[in-house]
């Protein structure tokens, strides 16, 4: 790739702000954006709750720069993996915030492209209810940058949906995946983590 091609790439990436559900949810990208511009984003897209998909420590939480409550936004942290399966209770309240948060609702993680990606998936099948393999098209190269190399947890976890055929997944996510969970952990198969990331 040239220099000017890989600059042209990158200033593209640097926000990875898409409409995931206008108005009701975006996406976006929250590393390489100043609190200033974030801020901005928020208040122009009428943001009501922000899902923060990154590990603890590197949240907007944990450097207290923002502060979401004057801003009128409801703020959550939870860790939705996707180096490998994610662990089941930031998965089991992602999926509750899908169907109880304040909308307009924005989901990011530091390039938004692969947490937000599996995210967005999520999102796009269980709130929008499109069928899996149209909602997983949130996890593309083009437009969203996402790169499967490091980032096997959404295609694991789509190829265990694709073996269990679960026909209500909310309630498959609440009541069966924890115990698939920790029987891949206890074979060796996933790597076990704190739930905090």
């Amino acid at each position: 790739m040239t220099n000017a091609l890989k600059g042209i790439w990158s200033h593209w990436m640097q926000s990875n702000l898409h409409p995931l559900d206008p108005p009701h949810a975006w996406r976006v990208a929250r590393g390489s954006s100043s609190d200033r511009s974030f801020c901005r984003m928020l208040a122009r897209l009428k943001i009501r709750t922000a899902i923060d998909l990154r590990r603890g420590p590197r949240c907007d939480q944990a450097t207290g720069t923002i502060d979401f409550e004057s801003l009128g936004v409801e703020y959550h942290n939870l860790h939705l993996r996707s180096s490998d399966l994610p662990h089941p209770e930031p998965l089991i309240r992602f999926i509750q915030l899908l169907d109880h948060a304040p909308r307009p609702l924005l989901l990011y993680c530091k390039r938004g492209k692969d947490k937000t990606g599996f995210g967005s998936s999520l999102y796009r099948h269980l709130v929008r209810e499109e069928p899996i393999d149209v909602a997983w098209q949130q996890l593309r190269w083009i437009p969203f940058g996402h790169r499967p190399g490091k980032h096997q947890g959404p295609h694991r976890f789509r190829l265990l949906l694709q073996e269990q055929q679960p026909t209500d997944l909310r309630r498959w996510i609440q009541d069966d995946y924890p115990m698939i969970f920790q029987r891949g952990v206890d074979r060796g198969e996933i790597r076990p983590v704190l739930a905090s990331g």
